[in-house]
């Protein structure tokens, strides 16, 4: 498999806009996207985090500072936050 996305940004923006809505449920979204719940829910994070460009496809590899993985390593692991919530704070 190639790991190239099978959904344009665009359709990616029109599940999150249903789901957002709240007109359907993720898993009616899902269905009619041919997809699963937990795919809506990290295109959901990628859009609340970037807006649009997190539904684009990158080819880039972030890099994050030293001192920001040190705090959201500190931050899970006094378990202040979920690992979710570590990735959204941190993004």
């Amino acid at each position: 498999m190639s790991g190239r996305t099978k959904f344009t940004w665009e359709q990616r923006l029109e599940a999150v806009e249903m789901c957002l809505s709240g007109d359907y449920s993720y898993t009616e979204v899902a269905k009619k996207f041919n997809t699963v719940d937990s795919t809506l829910r990290k295109w959901i994070s990628s859009y609340k985090n970037d807006g649009v460009d997190g539904l684009k496809e990158s080819h880039i590899w972030r890099k994050y500072p030293l001192e920001l993985k040190l705090a959201a390593a500190n931050d899970y692991l006094s378990r202040k936050f979920s690992l979710l919530e570590c990735c959204e704070k941190y993004n």
